[in-house]
């Protein structure tokens, strides 16, 4: 995996490698509030925990479009405080509009009340407030700071979940310590950035531009904790979410080959083989841990979720299964980000409708929730590699694109 970054990204760019470090650290750290989750809450909480995380990382798209345009004006010298202002008051408008939802959520995922939804709706609004200065810093490729800053977040993050659910094992506790810890996180940020001026309009078009095709691949892959919460009974639900444990594992250990391969992949003398060479280590990864999940999968489920999941068993493989296929598809996509292919967008949309029309019509039981979304992660794969094979078109932004790297999250 070293070695195929240094041939992405050349020589003089070892700081992206803090960055990849970073960024999978931050990962490791997710996965342990995950597991804690699942051992402190028991099934019915553990349910509702996951849905609403899930609805934070889908949530966060809107962070991620605002990083990626603020990056992209730091990069080419041009002002960042129309898209440093976008992201604020983008920030105050979500974080307003999902709590004033958040009945409508209380309802539809089975919650206790509307408090937990209220505090991913905060946690929302201040991801979304700490994207500019992410922004700038990772446009002035600035990446063993992002590292740190990446790291800072998760660690404030999951500090914050693990001492709410140690004051109090609840779904509504844990979600308010992760607000907490985002709003605690920003604020480092801003100190850290320190924007040198706020005047200026907004960026609004470049950033719908940006989200359009990262909306559509986040909820693809983040949707069905969300709808097994709403279609399932809460203790399958339970079952689904510790599953989903070895998805996100196998989705984000090669999440770095994406992020370092984004500049060549910008590049059309560097593209073909960057993409050959990061659909190789990713094809790697995914069948390796889908096969030690399938030898392992007992004890896996023991150490990562405990004893009260062992019904999810026999599941596990299929579940890492999905994680690998999504990382190859993660590829594809910003792949086709790099060359600002809108194809891709209206093909993730379109598969993201059929699934959720599938779960809900047809879903019943564990696999009504897990079997369609492996059909529709091999179709974004299939279509990635076919869109790849035939070319996919390049656009004037393409080239400014190529002295960013995709949004950190």
């Amino acid at each position: 995996m070293l070695q195929l970054a240094r041939r992405l990204l050349g020589a003089g760019r070892g700081s992206a490698g803090l960055l990849a470090l970073g960024t999978s650290a931050a990962n490791l750290l997710g996965y342990a509030l995950t597991v804690a989750g699942a051992r402190r809450l028991g099934p019915h909480e553990f349910g509702a925990f996951s849905a609403l995380l899930a609805l934070i990382i889908v949530g966060n798209v809107a962070a991620l479009a605002v990083q990626a345009t603020t990056a992209r004006a730091a990069a080419t010298g041009r002002p960042v405080a129309p898209a440093v202002r976008s992201g604020l008051v983008l920030a105050v408008v979500i974080g307003v509009g999902l709590a004033a939802l958040s009945p409508l959520a209380e309802s539809a995922l089975q919650l206790p009340s509307p408090a937990p939804a209220v505090a991913a709706a905060v946690a929302i609004a201040a991801l979304t407030a700490t994207a500019p200065p992410l922004g700038i810093i990772q446009g002035r490729e600035r990446f063993g700071l992002l590292a740190a800053l990446v790291l800072v977040q998760a660690t404030l993050r999951v500090g914050g979940g693990l001492v709410g659910m140690a004051l109090e094992p609840t779904a509504t506790s844990a979600l308010i310590g992760i607000a907490l810890g985002f709003a605690a996180a920003g604020v480092v940020a801003w100190l850290v950035a320190r924007p040198s001026s706020l005047r200026g309009g907004f960026a609004v078009r470049a950033t719908l531009s940006s989200g359009a095709m990262l909306l559509g691949f986040v909820v693809l892959t983040n949707i069905d904790v969300i709808l097994a919460r709403h279609v399932l009974p809460p203790e399958v639900s339970g079952l689904y979410a510790a599953g989903s444990i070895f998805t996100k594992i196998a989705f984000w250990l090669p999440q770095f080959v994406p992020m370092l391969a984004f500049p060549a992949l910008s590049d059309p003398a560097r593209r073909r083989t960057a993409v050959t060479l990061g659909v190789a280590a990713v094809a790697v990864s995914g069948a390796a841990l889908t096969l030690l999940c399938w030898l392992l999968a007992g004890p896996a489920v023991d150490l990562m979720a405990g004893m009260s999941y062992h019904d999810v068993v026999p599941w596990v493989p299929g579940f890492a299964g999905l994680g690998a296929l999504y990382a190859l598809a993660h590829l594809l996509v910003y792949a086709h980000l790099a060359q600002r292919d809108r194809w891709t967008t209206g093909v993730l949309w379109v598969v993201l409708a059929g699934y959720v029309v599938a779960v809900e019509v047809w879903a019943t039981t564990l696999a009504g929730v897990l079997v369609p979304g492996l059909v529709a992660a091999a179709l974004i794969v299939l279509w990635g590699l076919a869109r790849e094979r035939r070319g996919t078109p390049a656009s004037g932004d393409a080239a400014r694109a190529a002295t960013t790297t995709p949004p950190a999250g």
